[in-house]
């Protein structure tokens, strides 16, 4: 991993994932037209009650997970 990358908790997901495949899913960079959510919860919220995005799923916020 890139010393300069930044992390997204594992759970975080959105269309884009499936389409082009887990490798080459790109979670980092936030699109606004992207919907996200938590494989927790399987809704736009996380387990914590707060929204799912690459911006808010960081080190740091309670139910983060490391890749």
């Amino acid at each position: 991993m890139d010393e300069h990358a930044v992390s997204v908790c594992k759970c975080l997901r959105s269309k884009g994932f499936y389409l082009t495949g887990a490798q080459d899913a790109d979670l980092v960079e936030f699109s606004a037209t992207s919907a996200y959510w938590c494989l927790h919860t399987v809704t736009v919220l996380g387990p914590d009650d707060i929204l799912c995005s690459p911006e808010m799923c960081q080190p740091g916020r309670s139910c983060f997970e490391v890749e």
